[in-house]
């Protein structure tokens, strides 16, 4: 199966029509409009960004005005031949003799298919989000789908194997959503100057060779100013090789049958060591200054309970250290760009996030997030009001669970020289961690909405109704919360005070409002 040639794209029609595999030509050059269409959403992102990369590394546009065009127009048939002319046709066969894609020939370790599949037997929620048998046996595309996932967006297999050429911690991968799937493609591939603007030594790497093709040495030191474009984004930190069956199949994720599924994979792990980052198109960095140099991490899912909204602003906001910011951050090249591709005109992002949640340094999977953000017109020329959505959301949260706090866990009372504990609730209770939870699973449409409808040139009057909303949600939850223990006596002194430290926070966070508040002078 080729990559390139053949039928392996999972999609379905937009408007209406059943399932159906179509060619990347099919999709490239053609102005009909898909959808991916798999069982699993992280998948489907996969999908996504596997074309992303293909299209990039084979098709870069020269300038954004061809990539305009591009994003109007479907490719035309010799631009798309040019593209996929030796020796890349052969470096994208999954079978190919010498260079199967993404593999490295002659790995040991025999492993069942399900592993090749991120979290369908390694996440602690597994029975609880895949269908049984989900990765028995693959086809081709969904092989490769799940290779590349692997590879680029998932934790390592652990046990001593590398991780993403982003880093240990799983990143979270940040896209632009178009109206269909080949928009979506060309709205996330870069022009030749947005990646020598990334990358300065683009040029003397762009004739490298995918780490299939040109195998990384094991023992290796490798500076990460010296990977080329397809190399890094189809980077393959593994030997992984895929086992055929010796009869044709029906894919168990996909449901198509196939002449050729696969059940089971070889691997191997080897060492070697990147230095430096390479800078990921499709990622958000942090930059923190320790010792007097500036390090850099991909934004990931640290906790299983805060929703993707509450890193919203590090998807969009741009920002340098300096003597008020003690953490930089960079938004994905991907945004950048699309805000020079929307320039004057207003125009609303789809923002596609997606990524998984795992303890550091290890493989299994807690939790998967993919969603799509929506930032009504103007977010291109005000980025830093969604900022302010972002901290105003948490400040109310912040209030809610500090009050609670306090109810849980008491507090000294001083009367001149001596002091008396006032008890509270328990700790064993955690009843802010019980607060936070429900506070984002009640707070998460509010945010949405709000960014949706927002006037980004003068979003006084949404951030305030947004306010008002908030603050009825967290004096909501505080009594809810706090209800089964109005009859005791010893905890209703406890309870005042709490419920004094939450009226205190939701007065500070008023103030804030009348001091700065939004009034739309702020822009990126």
């Amino acid at each position: 199966m080729n990559l390139l040639k053949d039928d392996w794209i999972p999609v379905r029609p937009l408007q209406s029509g059943s399932a159906e595999k179509i060619s990347l030509r099919q999709l490239l050059c053609s102005d009909k409009q898909w959808e991916v269409c798999l069982p699993r959403d992280d998948m489907e992102l996969a999908t996504i960004q596997l074309l992303i990369c293909l299209t990039q590394t084979l098709f870069i546009p020269q300038t954004i005005s061809e990539l305009k065009q591009r994003i109007a127009k479907p490719l035309a048939e010799k631009d798309f031949e040019e593209g996929i002319k030796p020796p890349y046709c052969n470096w994208f066969q999954l079978d190919h003799p010498d260079w199967p894609f993404m593999q490295r020939k002659g790995a040991r370790s025999i492993t069942q298919m399900a592993k090749l599949m991120t979290g369908v037997d390694s996440a602690t929620n597994c029975c609880f989000v895949n269908e049984p048998g989900l990765a028995t046996q693959l086809c081709g595309g969904c092989a490769a789908i799940a290779l590349f996932n692997l590879a680029s967006c998932s934790p390592s297999f652990g046990g001593g194997f590398k991780p993403s050429l982003r880093g240990p911690a799983t990143p979270i991968t940040t896209l632009i959503q178009g109206r269909h799937l080949r928009e979506t493609i060309w709205l996330n591939v870069l022009h030749e100057s947005e990646v020598k603007r990334i990358m300065p030594w683009h040029r003397q790497a762009r004739y490298q060779k995918p780490t299939w093709v040109e195998p990384i040495v094991a023992d290796a030191r490798i500076a990460a100013q010296q990977i080329g474009l397809m190399r890094g984004l189809l980077w393959q930190p593994a030997y992984v090789e895929l086992t055929p069956s010796n009869a044709e199949g029906v894919c168990s994720c996909c449901g198509y049958r196939s002449k050729q599924v696969y059940i089971n994979f070889n691997k191997d792990k080897f060492k070697y060591t990147v230095e430096g980052k390479w800078p990921h198109p499709h990622s958000s960095l942090i930059v923190t200054q320790k010792k007097g140099e500036l390090q850099e991490e991909h934004v990931s899912f640290k906790t299983s309970t805060a929703p993707s909204w509450t890193q919203l602003a590090r998807f969009v906001v741009q920002r340098q250290i300096d003597t008020d910011n003690k953490e930089g951050q960079q938004p994905a090249a991907v945004v950048l760009q699309v805000q020079q591709l929307y320039a004057q005109q207003a125009q609303k992002l789809h923002l596609l996030v997606g990524g998984y949640l795992n303890r550091a340094g290890q493989a299994s999977v807690l939790g998967r997030r993919h969603e799509v953000f929506t930032l009504n017109h103007g977010w291109n020329k005000h980025t830093e009001v969604v900022r302010e959505i972002v901290d105003a959301g948490l400040g109310y949260k912040d209030a809610l669970s500090k009050s609670l706090w306090v109810f849980a866990n008491g507090l000294k009372e001083s009367k001149g020289n001596d002091s008396n504990k006032i008890k509270g609730l328990g700790e064993k209770l955690k009843l802010h961690d019980i607060a936070t939870r429900q506070f984002y699973r009640r707070s998460e449409p509010v945010v949405q909405d709000t960014l949706a409808r927002i006037d980004f040139a003068d979003p006084a009057p949404r951030m305030a109704m947004m306010r008002r909303s908030l603050n009825t949600t967290v004096t909501e939850l505080f009594a809810e919360l706090v209800r089964p223990y109005l009859q005791d006596p010893e905890l209703i002194k406890t309870m005042a005070i709490a419920r004094r430290t939450l009226d205190k926070h939701l007065r500070n966070l008023e103030l804030q409002q009348n001091k700065g508040g939004s009034n739309g002078a702020t822009t990126a």
